[in-house]
């Protein structure tokens, strides 16, 4: 059946409930309505949550449930919502024939990414993390084409080697705009911007390890120190009583609406180690330790960190590592050092991937028009919507 010629071509982004998985997803979809295409999204209540921070797209409402949470009596329901899910996508896939299904992952996505394989529509999964998302994981096994944010990620089935290009993880325009300026390092004796943060739910061991650790320092980088510390609430007013005590220079809040701003102008960061935040330090250059969140689904925060790590471009320490003494040597290490943090950061710019958005934008495009994919360069020949094209 083909689309009119006045219809523009659309697309179909599923996403889970998380800003790790809208995020990309909006960036992506902004690139795809520059286009020309028409775009739509696919989650759940707690993606529809997100609207408001996202780039304007028709959105749908899907019933979403993960079956490896809640207990043995619970599971029952949760298969049944699956069900439902998977009922309601193939009904949406079928109404809007999308010339390309893309999945972020999340369980939000398994309905419309397994809607679409058995209507037999394009499919592409991005994965943010280093490790494959279980989501994506099913969905490359049943023949979606795969984006990753890595070069090394783990758990992709051997039969999807053909399909899978490395894109990066889409940037945000505020991360971007921020890398316009390079990296500066600190001067040995001049103020050393130190940001700490730990997600969106902040870090509660950053609280008690980093005043302990700038105890620990000669009184001389104690005063060079500027602390911009995201500290969550439960955990203010015990923070502030201890840089209090050091009457060390800390500026403390529970989130900071211009963080890449702040991630551009820091010296040092100490931050966990989410996908997102792990593109972002990598292509902002930014010098970092890495605090792994314990006990994270496939240690995918460890792994996120290590292509990184291992380059040379940050270091990563585990939460039991991560102590006041450690943190002591680190800081006085590169406080001391300004060219061994130069060098880290020119690491780490060289492991970013700026024109991440563009690539999985391209390969969208590509795998739309049915050319063979070129993400590397902006493509040639047919990758724009094509509106006489429609399979299915």
């Amino acid at each position: 059946m083909s689309k009119s010629s006045n219809q523009k071509p659309i697309v179909l982004l599923a996403a889970g409930g998380t800003g790790g998985h809208m995020f990309p997803a909006s960036v992506l979809a902004e690139q795809l309505k520059a286009e020309g295409y028409d775009v739509h999204l696919a989650t759940d209540t707690r993606g529809l949550a997100y609207l408001p921070q996202l780039t304007q797209m028709i959105h749908h409402k899907l019933p979403a449930a993960t079956v490896f949470n809640g207990g043995v009596l619970a599971l029952p329901f949760r298969l049944l919502t699956l069900m439902v899910s998977v009922l309601s996508s193939l009904y949406l896939v079928q109404r809007l024939k999308p010339e390309v299904v893309v999945g972020f992952g999340g369980y939000p996505s398994f309905g419309p990414i397994m809607a679409a394989i058995l209507l037999g529509r394009r499919v592409l999964v991005h994965e943010q993390n280093a490790v494959l998302g279980r989501v994506n994981r099913l969905a490359a096994s049943w023949g979606a084409s795969v984006a990753t944010s890595y070069n090394q990620t783990q758990k992709v089935p051997a039969k999807a080697s053909e399909r899978l290009r490395r894109t990066g993880n889409p940037l945000r325009a505020a991360v971007l705009k921020a890398a316009q300026n390079s990296y500066t390092g600190p001067s040995k004796s001049g103020a050393f911007e130190l940001l700490v943060f730990g997600g969106s739910q902040g870090a509660s061991v950053f609280s008690t390890v980093l005043p302990q650790a700038v105890e620990k320092l000669p009184k001389g980088l104690q005063n060079r120190l500027r602390i911009v510390h995201q500290v969550r609430k439960v955990d203010m007013q015990q923070t502030l009583d201890a840089y209090g005590t050091l009457a060390v220079h800390a500026e403390l809040r529970e989130f900071f609406s211009d963080l890449p701003a702040r991630m551009r102008r820091a010296h040092m960061v100490v931050s966990r180690g989410g996908a997102s935040t792990v593109a972002e330090l990598a292509a902002l250059g930014a010098p970092s330790l890495i605090v792994p969140l314990p006990g994270s689904l496939d240690q995918d925060q460890a792994v996120n960190a290590s292509e990184l790590c291992e380059m040379g471009g940050a270091l990563m320490a585990r939460q039991p590592e991560f102590t006041p003494e450690y943190l002591a040597e680190i800081l006085t290490r590169w406080m001391q050092s300004p060219e061994a943090l130069n060098e880290v950061s020119a690491q780490a710019s060289a492991f970013g991937e700026l024109d991440a958005a563009g690539r999985l934008t391209r390969y969208t495009q590509c795998l739309a028009s049915g050319v063979p994919v070129q993400i590397d360069l902006p493509s040639t020949g047919k990758t724009k919507p094509q509106q006489e094209a429609n399979h299915g």
